[in-house]
């Protein structure tokens, strides 16, 4: 090299600083001048002043991140090349960033004082080559002999006429070995297209610069990638040639290929249960949404079961988990061999199994879940013939659109039935249909934990809204107290209040928790959770009572509310008491899109929609119990 390089490292980790360093430190000779920044401001103000040959980029800086980094700096000094530093998992943003001018990159841990110099050289170098076509022959041709990549010159008609003294290093051959011969004899047959086509352009378009990348055969005979950048300098005097710049990316490309078979592997993995190999929870729910719009888009139906292992909890206290964990596998086995090519089965989780039979409705579902069944107890009976009684399975079985019109109604829906399934003994596949024929006595506490279960669960999916649902209810008791209902209106109108919100399982969280005002369309998604929460609740038959006050609790009493646009006294008791709970914590809670009002000015905003939204005697019930609670205060 003629000149010391100027190296500025904008990295804010003091040890890859200290490690950069030493590398450099180790090849003296080389007289690198290093300046640190670790800020991307310091980096910036450093550009400025000039003078700096190559910048040493970390992409996440305190300061900024990504590919906005290596934009900010480009833009500040764009004839100053930048070779990036990267860790493994940025890889391909770093690739995306030399596709957009950045020189090179190199992964963190990989790289060595070798290949950092080698880095250097080249970006320093490859910038040096860019200047020599504008200048003088003289200079091209300094660079070109001093340069890391293979460089050629060829004529018009594709004829190698001068190749710089590194194309032996690269390629292996000497340059009698490749002068006068044309430089597409030596390109991959499959890239030969590519690389006519380009060499066309080339030739059409005086000045014009290529960026391609092909593979181009080595003297020992492998097929190496490069990356090809020719620029048509034919009506220069000086040159008068296609100047080729050939850059070795095949360990690039290695890296690449790996971190995309990486990628594939991780993904893989994320969607398959490791001890059955079925698929497992997380690539259950994406299958049911994507199964949900297909259905929707042909009009059709398809259903879903939720099974449960009979007996397996005595059977793995009696004989360990490792055991336990064979008869899982065994049983995804069965599954898979049952099943019908379409139908899909998962681990949901412990001894719990979903299928998703598409196109499929209950009745025909209950048939292939009882072929399985006697499948099952088949190979149960013969790899375990000493338990008594055999490990079964239990089902539940729910179908889409016709129980449900969301994914978690379902599951919750099919859940149920699969609990009943279990209460009457097991071995037995329960529909969802069957729940309503079930006599009010079965209905136990458990079956009405899992509603409020999934209530609280819809609650939390909304940090700004979690635990409306419960001051909703201690709202509407005190409304309800006031006003003198009895202990068993007071209980449905508790449970209601509880569950109102409980059809918003079915709206994305995109909607359920957008700070900002919502589509049209968003809006109609909404209006649908009230429709939805009493299908739901209607499936549970001690809950009879309450499914009217869900579904009305969003009517206004002028009648402009939905979903049936229900006015005054047709709207539900309960229903109206909801609406005002409702309301008043929702003005009286912190919002991500408004401030939270007082107590007072939530009572006077009742007050003024009183008779249009609000009933007005609730309202004046609810507002002289708050000034009495305060005056006790």
């Amino acid at each position: 090299m003629d000149k010391r390089i100027r190296i500025l490292l904008i990295e804010d980790n003091p040890g890859d600083v200290r490690l950069i360093q030493e590398m450099l430190d180790q090849a003296v000779q080389d007289g690198y001048q290093v300046e640190c920044a670790d800020r991307l401001s310091k980096g910036l103000e450093c550009l400025v002043k000039g003078g700096i040959d190559v910048v040493l980029l970390d992409l996440g800086l305190p300061d900024s991140q990504g590919l906005d980094t290596f934009g900010k700096v480009h833009a500040q000094a764009p004839a100053v090349p930048i070779v990036l530093l990267t860790g493994l998992d940025d890889a391909m943003l770093a690739i995306q960033a030399v596709r957009q001018g950045a020189q090179d990159y190199l992964v963190k841990g990989d790289v060595d004082s070798k290949l950092l110099r080698h880095a250097l050289h080249y970006a320093v170098e490859r910038k040096r080559v860019e200047e020599a076509l504008r200048d003088s022959e003289e200079y091209y041709r300094s660079i070109i002999e001093n340069s890391f990549d293979a460089i050629a010159i060829v004529s018009g008609d594709g004829t190698i006429r001068y190749e710089g003294p590194s194309f032996e290093r690269v390629f292996g051959y000497r340059p009698e070995d490749h002068i006068g011969k044309g430089i597409l004899d030596f390109v991959h047959p499959d890239d030969m297209p590519k690389a006519a086509d380009a060499f066309t352009q080339m030739l059409q378009n005086p000045g014009a610069t290529l960026l391609e990348e092909m593979r181009i055969r080595h003297k020992d005979g492998s097929w190496r990638t490069f990356e090809v950048v020719g620029r048509n300098l034919l009506d220069n005097a000086v040159i008068a040639g296609i100047v080729v710049n050939l850059h070795d990316i095949t360990e690039r490309k290695r890296v690449e290929e790996e971190l995309r078979e990486s990628a594939r592997r991780i993904k893989e993995l994320s969607l398959v249960d490791d001890l059955t190999g079925l698929h497992n929870r997380r690539h259950f729910y994406q299958t049911l949404e994507s199964e949900q719009h297909r259905t929707k888009r042909y009009g059709r139906s398809f259903s879903l079961a939720m099974l449960d292992l009979d007996g397996f909890k005595e059977y793995n206290d009696r004989f360990g988990h490792a055991s336990g964990d064979g008869v899982l596998q065994s049983f995804a086995q069965t599954l898979k061999a049952a099943l019908r090519k379409s139908d899909i089965s998962f681990r949901y989780g412990g001894d719990e199994f979903t299928v998703i039979l598409p196109a499929t409705d209950t009745n025909r579902a209950k048939q292939i879940i009882e072929r399985t069944r006697a499948k099952w107890l088949q190979t149960a009976e013969a790899q375990y013939p000493a338990v008594e009684p055999p490990i079964g399975f239990s089902a539940g079985i729910a179908q889409f659109p016709e129980d449900a019109e969301t994914g978690d109604g379902l599951v919750f829906l099919a859940d149920s039935a699969l609990y009943f399934a279990k209460r009457e003994g097991g071995y037995r596949a329960v529909l969802v249909s069957d729940l309503s024929t079930i006599p009010p006595d079965v209905l136990s506490t458990a079956t009405l934990d899992q509603v409020y279960a999934l209530a609280a669960t819809v609650d939390a999916r909304d940090p700004f809204t979690y635990g409306h649902s419960g001051r909703v209810a201690e709202i509407t008791q005190t409304i309800g107290k006031t006003i003198g209902l009895a202990e068993k209106e007071l209980a449905d109108l508790y449970a209601a209040s509880l569950l109102h919100d409980v059809g918003k399982v079915g709206v994305p969280d995109a909607v359920l928790t957008k700070p900002d005002v919502l589509t049209e369309e968003e809006w109609e998604i909404i209006k649908k959770h009230s429709a939805e929460g009493a299908r739901i609740a209607g499936y549970i038959k001690g809950l009879g009572a309450v499914v009217p006050l869900i579904l009305h609790h969003h009517e206004w009493y002028d009648g402009t509310g939905y979903p049936d646009g229900l006015k005054g006294e047709e709207i539900p008791l309960g229903a109206r008491i909801i609406c005002v709970a409702d309301a008043y914590d929702t003005m009286t809670t912190a919002r991500p899109y408004r401030e939270v009002v007082s107590q007072q000015e939530a009572l006077e905003e009742l007050r003024r929609c009183s008779g249009t939204q609000f009933d007005p005697e609730l309202v004046e019930a609810f507002c002289r119990a708050m000034t009495e609670d305060k005056g006790q205060d």
